[in-house]
Parts: structure tokens; C-alpha cells; sequence
């Protein structure tokens, strides 16, 4: 004697199951560019203002291809400037402004990924 076994929502589960590269994707780039906001914002609110120049050399950019967002200065002639502010000289004290800002950004990453693909897979926040 043969048995029958019906599966409910299977269908649904396997569509769910297609999701979740994109989502992750999604999710990952979504945080990535709020993370590199959220660092330059706290950069920008440490960073000496005597003449204002290396508070808008302040940048971000993300490469979604790679998962990778960076936080900094890239105007060549703020490079040099901006190393001796954050870390010091023999003449002159560190000012940290980017690694404080990056520190209190990090912890909060896993949980913006978590919600960020949950909201993408279509489960809200």
C-alpha cells in the first residue's frame, strides 16, 4: 500500500530559498553605504576646522562589486595633512578624528545587515 505525503508551502520555500542571493547582495550594499555615511558624518564632527579644508577633502565610496566602502581623503593635497592631524607629529598632537569614528560605527554593522536583508527578503524590520 502506497502512502501520499502532501508538503503545504513548499513552493513558497523554494521561492524564498531564490531570494536570498539578491537580498544578501541588497543587504550588503545598503549597509555598506550607510556604514560609509554613518563614518564620514563622525569624521566630519572630530576633524579640526581651523580652515575647513580637510573636513571637506572627507569622503566616502563604495564598490558594491567588492563589497568594499572606504572612508578618507583622497584630494592629494589634503593626503599628507590629514595623516599628521589623525596620528600627530613630533610638533604638533594626534587630533584622531577618522579611527574614533570608525570605532563607534562598527558594532552597529552585523545588527544594520540583519534587519537590512530581513526588510529585503520581505520580513519587515
Amino acid at each position: 500500500m502506497a502512502s501520499r505525503a502532501r508538503l503545504e508551502g513548499l513552493g513558497r520555500a523554494l521561492r524564498a530559498v531564490q531570494r536570498v542571493p539578491e537580498a544578501m547582495r541588497e543587504a550588503r550594499s545598503e549597509t555598506l553605504h550607510e556604514w560609509a555615511e554613518t563614518v564620514q558624518d563622525g569624521a566630519e564632527e572630530r576633524v579640526p576646522r581651523r580652515t575647513g579644508e580637510l573636513w571637506a577633502a572627507l569622503d566616502h565610496r563604495v564598490d558594491e562589486r567588492y563589497g568594499r566602502a572606504e572612508v578618507g581623503v583622497w584630494e592629494e593635497d589634503q593626503l599628507e595633512y590629514a595623516l599628521y592631524v589623525e596620528k600627530g607629529t613630533s610638533s604638533m598632537d594626534d587630533q584622531p578624528y577618522l579611527m574614533p569614528a570608525f570605532d563607534e560605527a562598527r558594532p552597529a554593522v552585523p545588527a544594520k545587515y540583519r534587519a537590512a536583508f530581513r526588510r529585503h527578503m520581505g520580513g519587515g524590520e
